[in-house]
């Protein structure tokens, strides 16, 4: 199975669109004006701009687009060991905090071990599996989607459907 990534591109990719011809992009840190209605109040998306007021989307000049590979794999690799570089979000220690996981519905107690923008990493509860699908209440009620990664000695990694915003300032608990 094949996963579209959208990043930033590199000027020379930019530089190739213009060697194609006449092609209306959205460029940043100049003023754009919306071809279908002429104004120019724009929602900005990773790949895309849109006009607030028409609706017409332009690519953004930067973007690029790269295939990335989905592993057949449900469960964590044991012989390879992350770092930090290869992590999307950085992960803070969370030992001690306990959430509640919807599971089906049912509240169940989760204790955690380590949290980030993109997921959660506890103990195992319950009959999680990779694939399942689950919802993270915090302690203010707020409930995120999530999805079972992994689950192995005892422990499960969740992903959050969306990334969530932590507070990462030094007085936080």
């Amino acid at each position: 199975m094949s996963v579209l990534v959208y990043e930033r591109a590199a000027p020379s990719f930019a530089a190739g669109l213009a060697k194609r011809g006449h092609h209306i992009v959205y460029r940043a840190n100049e003023s754009n004006h919306c071809p279908g209605c002429g104004r120019s109040q724009w929602y900005i998306g990773r790949v895309s701009a849109e006009c607030g007021f028409c609706g017409t989307a332009v690519p953004l000049a930067e973007a690029s687009r790269q295939d990335a590979i989905a592993h057949s794999s449900s469960s964590r690799p044991k012989n390879v060991a992350l770092s930090s570089e290869q992590r999307r979000f950085p992960r803070m220690q969370a030992e001690g905090r306990k959430l509640q996981l919807l599971i089906d519905g049912s509240p169940t107690s989760f204790a955690l071990h380590n949290i980030s923008e993109g997921g959660v990493m506890g103990d195992q509860v319950g009959d999680l599996v990779p694939g399942a699908k689950v919802l993270v209440r915090f302690e203010g009620g707020i409930l995120v989607p999530a999805v079972v990664k992994w689950a192995e000695d005892g422990l499960v990694g969740l992903a959050f459907v969306d990334p969530v915003i932590l507070d990462r300032s030094a007085d936080a608990n």
